[in-house]
């Protein structure tokens, strides 16, 4: 099995993107007909996200995925990640709890955790600026300024960069 995404999560994040683009309305009909309690097929939702990703480039994307994740943090925090600590000392128990059955190679790792500051990798398969704009979306979520998000390539893992006042 290869996971499953909640609805909520799903739609929130491809609604968005589908509402910027108007070439994929068979995108945008899927969403429109998702329930917000079920869960969904991960593959789905990474292959939408990469199509959306092309389109729409990686500015929009950021700022999509950061208003999204600002609107959905509520169901992070009913699940005890109510804290940039729980959040980001341990952010593939996030992603764990969002999405079952995640695959291997869409984890994403906290590296380092400081009260200011975190480094995160991940192999996902998911556009980086998407968690680019994830990761500052919750950020900003629990009031925080983000003075640095940035994302270096690193072999087949991506090195995130966070740090905020």
């Amino acid at each position: 099995m290869s996971g499953e995404i909640q609805g909520a999560w799903f739609k929130a994040i491809l609604g968005a993107m589908t509402a910027a683009s108007s070439r994929f309305p068979a995108h945008q009909r899927t969403i429109n007909s998702m329930r917000e309690d079920t869960w969904y097929a991960w593959e789905d939702y990474v292959r939408m996200t990469a199509e959306l990703h092309v389109a729409l480039g990686d500015r929009a994307v950021e700022a999509i995925a950061q208003r999204s994740a600002m609107r959905t943090l509520p169901l992070a925090r009913a699940r005890g990640f109510d804290s940039v600590e729980k959040v980001f000392g341990d952010f593939d128990a996030v992603l764990r709890a969002l999405v079952k059955d995640l695959p291997a190679t869409d984890t994403t790792r906290t590296v380092a955790f400081m009260p200011l500051a975190a480094e995160l990798e991940s192999g996902s398969r998911l556009p980086a600026p998407l968690l680019l704009g994830t990761f500052r979306g919750f950020l900003m979520g629990f009031g925080k300024i983000v003075t640095e998000a940035k994302m270096t390539p690193k072999h087949t893992v991506r090195r995130y960069s966070l740090k905020w006042m």
